[in-house]
């Protein structure tokens, strides 16, 4: 199961986080597991970071700060946002392209 930080359990953690309640109790008050927790403040900070912020603007956004900054801020210009199972995003675009042509599904499954 995949978990959104956009969840109910994703924004209470997060607000935990800001409030300076810590990454463990704050993983715990939102029923998490501390990796989730950890991928949560990653996505955020990326996003906040691809929003404009200083680095210094986005830690203090978030009410956090760890030694994996450093690698976080080197992924600020790469989008690796996307599923390790979706396909080469040339091979996405021509699908989408076909099906909104109406093509059969057979020859969407060749393209």
């Amino acid at each position: 199961m995949y978990f959104s930080s956009s969840s109910a359990a994703g924004i209470r953690f997060l607000a935990s986080v800001k409030h300076g309640h810590g990454l463990k109790p704050s993983t715990r008050h939102a029923g998490i597991d501390k990796e989730v927790g950890c991928r949560w403040l990653r996505e955020e900070y990326l996003r906040l970071r691809r929003n404009g912020k200083t680095p210094s603007e986005t830690t203090a956004e978030l009410g956090f700060a760890t030694s994996r900054l450093a690698a976080w801020e080197a992924d600020v210009g790469h989008v690796k946002d996307r599923h390790h199972l979706r396909v080469n995003i040339d091979e996405e675009a021509s699908f989408w392209a076909a099906f909104d042509r109406g093509e059969s599904s057979l020859s969407l499954m060749r393209a």
